[in-house]
C-alpha cells in the first residue's frame, strides 16, 4: 500500500497525555495515537500489540507460504483442514461484508489481484495455481464453525483476505488495548483506515480532514466508529470489480464510516465499484454505513455520518 498522508489528517494538536507509536505490519505502517498517564502500560501494550499483529499476518497473509490463507488455496479437494480461530472471523466477516454490499466486496479475487498486479513471480507456493479461473458462481469452500474446518469444494478462485484484513487487525488491537484498559486513543494502518477509540477527555470527538484533490472538508469521528478509504493514490487502478474480474470503475476515492474497521475497510473497496444510487440504497438499508465518493469532476456522500460532512 503506498502511504499518502495528505489524503487523510488528523488534528493531534495540544492532546495531552497522548503518546504515539509505528511499527510495521501487513505491508504497512500501524501508528497507534494512545492517551494515558502511565507511559510503562502504555508502551508494554504495544509491544503485546505488535506480536498480535505479527501473528495475524502470520495467519491471514496471501503471500506467506504457512499462512492459513495459504492452506485454504492448496487444499485438496474434499479435504478438512484445521484454521485458527482468528481466520474463522476474519472469513465470517468477510462473507458478511460480502452481502452487505451487494457482492462488490469479493474474498475470493485473490488470482484476478495477483495476475492484474504482476505478481506470479511474489507468489511461488501458488504458481500452480494462477491460471485462468472457469465462471461460476458456485461456493468455494465450507466452514464448518464448530471445529474451525475448511473444505474446499471447488478448484479455481483464490482466497485473499488484503481488502479486509488490515481492519480486521485494527479492531483486534482496540480490544487488546482495553484488556489493557488503554481506552482513549486513535489506531491507523496505511494512512488509510482509522479506528477511533474514546477522544481526549476536553473533546467531543475525533476530528479528521478528509478529500480529493481540491476538495477538502471536516468530519468527526466518536468512539467506535471506523473510516477507511481506498482509491488509485494507494495502489493504482487496484480495485478488481467481481463481476467483470476486471479494474474498471469511474471513482477515484471513496470514503467508508462503519462501526467495524474491517467493514469500514470493504465498504470502502465496494464503494468504488458502485454507482450513487446503489450507495444510497445501501446507507438506507444498513444505517451503520455511510460513504463519500469522488472523481475527478464530481462528488457524492450519503448515510448518517457524512451528513454534516462540511467543506473547507
Amino acid at each position: 500500500m503506498n502511504e499518502d498522508p495528505s489524503l487523510i489528517s488528523i488534528r493531534l494538536e495540544d492532546v495531552a497525555s497522548l503518546r504515539s507509536y509505528s511499527c510495521q505490519a501487513m505491508a504497512c505502517t500501524f501508528n497507534f495515537h494512545l492517551i494515558g498517564d502511565n507511559s510503562g502500560l502504555m508502551d508494554s501494550a504495544v509491544m503485546e500489540a505488535e506480536e498480535r499483529l505479527s501473528r495475524l499476518e502470520e495467519q491471514l497473509s496471501f503471500y506467506i507460504e504457512y499462512s492459513d490463507i495459504t492452506r485454504i488455496n492448496r487444499a485438496p479437494l474434499g479435504e478438512g483442514i484445521r484454521i485458527s480461530q482468528d481466520a474463522v472471523d476474519c472469513l465470517l466477516q468477510s462473507f458478511e461484508a460480502s452481502a452487505r454490499l451487494g457482492g462488490k466486496f469479493h474474498p475470493f479475487l485473490g488470482q484476478a489481484n495477483a495476475l492484474h498486479k504482476g505478481q506470479q513471480n511474489e507468489l511461488p507456493h501458488l504458481a500452480e495455481l494462477l491460471v485462468k479461473e472457469a465462471d461460476s458462481s458456485e461456493p468455494v469452500i465450507s466452514l464448518d464453525q464448530e471445529s474451525n474446518t475448511v473444505v474446499k469444494l471447488r478448484a479455481g478462485p483464490l482466497l485473499d483476505l488484503g481488502g479486509i484484513g488490515k481492519g480486521f487487525a485494527l479492531d483486534q488491537l482496540q480490544s487488546l488495548f482495553q484488556e489493557w484498559e488503554i481506552e482513549q486513543g486513535l489506531i491507523e494502518c496505511g494512512g488509510s483506515t482509522f479506528l477511533a477509540m474514546r477522544p481526549p477527555c476536553d473533546a467531543s470527538s475525533w476530528e479528521l480532514t478528509i478529500g480529493y484533490e481540491n476538495w477538502v472538508g471536516t468530519i468527526s469521528l466518536t468512539a467506535n466508529q471506523m473510516l477507511a478509504s481506498s482509491g488509485v493514490a494507494f495502489q493504482g487502478s487496484h480495485v478488481i470489480d467481481p463481476g467483470t474480474r476486471s479494474p474498471a470503475y469511474n471513482w477515484n476515492r471513496s470514503y467508508a464510516i462503519a462501526p467495524r474497521a474491517a467493514l469500514a475497510d470493504a465498504a470502502s473497496t465496494a464503494a468504488l465499484l458502485l454507482d450513487p444510487k446503489s450507495l444510497e440504497i445501501i446507507s438506507q438499508q444498513d444505517p451503520d454505513l455511510s460513504f463519500a465518493i469522488f472523481s475527478n469532476d464530481s462528488e457524492f456522500h450519503c448515510g448518517l455520518h457524512f451528513e454534516c460532512l462540511s467543506e473547507s
